[in-house]
């Protein structure tokens, strides 16, 4: 298993901590996955770094598109640029493919064991008639255990699992 995938797995894991206890991700963790991603693939060469600095520029443009119409948080889109960077091309591709179904499971998980969290018809009717707003009745989901569940996966598909492997 590569470097790459271990610190993205050690970061997905450290960020999950501080997202579900917090809902929150430090920008300490992320910057420190960025400096981390640019020095691992320095070390590769000067083409290495500019592929991994081409994949956090695109992330950094769709995630802030995302984050603008309130699908993410900044705390994620800022995890998945750095991590996508830390794996850089092709492999992040597979990472947030990955991450994008730990997130449906998360989804799904977080209506079944939390029931505060469903769209019920007086929230619905409050919005509606605009005693209430969206973001006021919505309950956060810890993201960050989506982008965990990419990492293992992507580990995995690495190492002993090589059937969960998507190839680009």
């Amino acid at each position: 298993m590569s470097a790459a995938i271990i610190l993205t797995l050690a970061a997905c894991l450290a960020a999950s901590f501080y997202d579900v206890r917090v809902r929150r991700i430090p920008n300490w963790l992320t910057a420190s996955v960025a400096v981390a991603a640019i020095g691992l693939h320095a070390l590769s060469g000067l083409q290495a770094v500019a592929v991994s600095v081409a994949v956090m520029l695109i992330l950094t443009v769709a995630g802030t598109l995302v984050y603008a119409r309130g699908g993410i948080g900044g705390g994620d889109v800022k995890l998945a640029i750095v991590t996508s960077g830390m794996l850089s091309y092709p492999l992040c591709l597979p990472f947030l493919l990955y991450t994008a179904l730990g997130g449906g499971l998360l989804a799904v998980l977080f209506l079944i064991f939390r029931p505060d969290s469903r769209p019920s018809l007086a929230r619905v009717t409050l919005i509606a008639s605009g005693g209430g707003s969206v973001a006021a009745t919505r309950t956060s989901l810890p993201y960050a255990l989506a982008f965990a569940f990419g990492a293992v996966a992507v580990a995995l598909s690495q190492s002993v699992l090589p059937f969960l492997r998507i190839n680009v």
